[in-house]
């Protein structure tokens, strides 16, 4: 099951995208903490191409084969918050943790149904759960901020925010909480994190911050940590009261609708999600885990356009995955998705054919001999067409001058298979030969 699990939240991947370089993550974590590297294999990514970036189809059929009750728990999930029923939202959640009270997903999830409730100390309670079990995970931490915000506790927002942009320098949702309070309060805003980091410390108090004893309130005030301490109890009876600030509340409501985003589309469940019959509950238990990959067969793992086991699996920006020889293949005659009809104009351009990591490793671990049997095979077509020592492949004749750079313009399907066999056989050569009348 950790092959499922996001490398950034460590959650069950929600909606999940294949990145240009074959890592996957869940949607919600690249469009919130994804940097411009992958935090797997540090390559640079375009945020246009990751925007774009269509949901990988197979890992979430994979992923709702395993795990049937996650998926079900949140496909209710999702029809509840998009109809606004939180408080139904709410009970759907406070079954799973009933069951599986370790749940750190379901958790998160109380949390920001409670956010949007307005009942900010259960969904404080949660979230520091949440970030003890997840200490590492910079959106936690993100997430506590913002409700300590909206409980009117600016100080221990800004120690949550900093705690975030610790852990993650370039996490710019908490680059722009941190600005809004620190403005709010009357101090100067650095653009850089270094900078932004020491003024946090300032306002603080942080001695251990290199130069923040020339931080001083401005305009005259006492020390903003004084001032905090002597309203704490004054803020929590506020907070008992449910006096909180409506704004922030809204911001808060939207975050949850931005956060719930990872649930599959309407239009999504036609093609990706089979009808339950029975509702589930999610779990993480080790002895689940292991049952959960055993149901997944050797089909479930095939190319639909050569129907073998994936050799070298590619996922295309829309989201559906194929071999990599045979999207190529494909891409000689049509320029669009062979199942999605998606253009393709871009994805052949960049010739970025990365094999998708996760699907890889899930078939090298259930699938050993299959995938090598399915390798052999590959070899082996290859080797035959290396053997062009006897049969030269022929190129049409073009006038060529010493001296001159001669481009050649593949546009023809078979001669584009042609070149890039003999790209790939390693042969390098090809020939070309002159019209003779009668002879052809």
């Amino acid at each position: 099951m950790d092959f499922l699990e996001c490398p950034i939240c460590e959650f069950l991947m929600c909606e999940p995208v294949t990145v240009p370089c074959g890592h996957s993550f869940c949607r919600r974590c690249v469009g919130t903490c994804l940097t411009t590297r992958c935090p797997e294999c540090k390559e640079k990514l375009r945020l246009k191409d990751v925007k774009n970036i269509g949901n990988n189809v197979l890992l979430f059929s994979v992923i709702e084969k395993c795990c049937p009750e996650d998926v079900q728990l949140k496909c209710r999930l999702r029809e509840r918050l998009k109809a606004c029923e939180f408080t139904q939202a709410l009970r759907i959640v406070d079954e799973g943790l009933d069951i599986y009270p370790q749940d750190v997903s379901l958790k998160l999830c109380r949390a920001e149904v409670c956010v949007a409730l307005q009942r900010f100390s259960e969904a404080l309670r949660d979230l520091e759960s949440v970030c003890c079990l997840r200490p590492s995970w910079p959106e936690g931490f993100f997430l506590k901020g913002r409700v300590l915000q909206a409980l009117g506790r600016p100080a221990d927002a800004l120690a949550q925010l900093q705690r975030c942009l610790r852990l993650q320098g370039d996490f710019t949702p908490a680059h722009r909480e941190l600005r809004k309070i620190l403005a709010a309060e009357g101090w100067e805003v650095p653009e850089d994190t270094p900078g932004l980091l020491q003024v946090v410390s300032g306002y603080l108090g942080d001695p251990s911050c290199p130069g923040t004893s020339s931080g001083a309130p401005p305009h005259g005030e006492s020390s903003p940590v004084s001032a905090a301490q002597e309203g704490e109890a004054d803020r929590q009876e506020r907070t008992e009261q449910g006096e909180v600030n409506q704004s922030s509340s809204a911001e808060c409501c939207l975050s949850l609708c931005q956060a719930v985003s990872f649930l599959p589309s309407a239009e999504e469940d036609e093609e990706l999600m089979m009808s339950k019959e029975e509702p589930g509950m999610t779990g993480r238990g080790e002895e689940r885990r292991e049952a959960c990959l055993s149901v997944l067969t050797v089909s479930d793992f095939e190319c639909p356009l050569c129907i073998r086991l994936f050799h070298a699996p590619v996922t295309t920006p829309c989201g559906h995955t194929f071999c990599r020889s045979c999207i190529e293949r494909s891409l000689d005659h049509n320029l669009r998705c062979p199942l999605c009809k998606q253009p393709l104009h871009e994805y052949l351009r960049n010739r970025k054919y990365t094999v998708t990591v996760v699907l890889q490793e899930v078939m090298s671990q259930l699938f050993p001999q299959q995938l090598e049997e399915r390798t052999r095979v590959h070899e082996a077509e290859i080797a035959e067409l290396s053997n062009l020592t006897q049969a030269v492949p022929i190129f049409v004749c073009t006038v060529a001058f010493p001296g001159v750079s001669c481009p050649l313009h593949v546009f023809e399907p078979r001669y584009r298979l042609m070149m890039r066999r003999c790209m790939e056989t390693g042969t390098r050569r090809f020939g070309m030969c002159t019209y003779e009348p009668g002879t052809g």
